[in-house]
């Protein structure tokens, strides 16, 4: 291999490394918009998404008082807004499921939203 084919790869590789860690430091920066944290994401997301607030509720996330930060981060430090399937793993491991070897890319493929129920093609 030639020194400009070395230096070529190299180059790619760095490149590659680059706009990987970028990427990274985008997810991890995301903060939730500007809100009095003084009160409670029920209350708040009562007015804002009073359907997202009904649909866990009824779950058993809700039933159970599971927080949003669980799921959604703090906002403040940590903010997830569409949360993955390794937020779901993180309390849930005995569940984890290998996605290279399904046709469905997250929990929420199966999963529906705040009800976290099982659905089918016809709702």
């Amino acid at each position: 291999m030639s020194n400009k084919q070395v230096l070529l790869v190299l180059f790619v590789v760095l490149m590659f490394g680059i706009i990987w860690l970028w990427a990274g430091d985008q997810a991890q920066s995301a903060k939730h918009p500007e809100v009095d944290f003084s009160i409670s994401c029920v209350e708040c997301h009562t007015e804002v998404t009073p359907q997202a607030v009904k649909d866990w509720r009824g779950s058993m996330h809700g039933k159970m008082n599971f927080g949003c930060y669980m799921c959604h981060g703090d906002g403040q430090v940590e903010f997830y807004p569409k949360p993955g399937s390794e937020r779901c793993i993180a309390c849930h491991s005995g569940q984890e499921v290998d996605f290279s070897k399904t046709p469905v890319k997250n929990c929420f493929d199966c999963h529906k939203g705040h009800t976290l129920k099982f659905h089918t093609g016809n709702e």
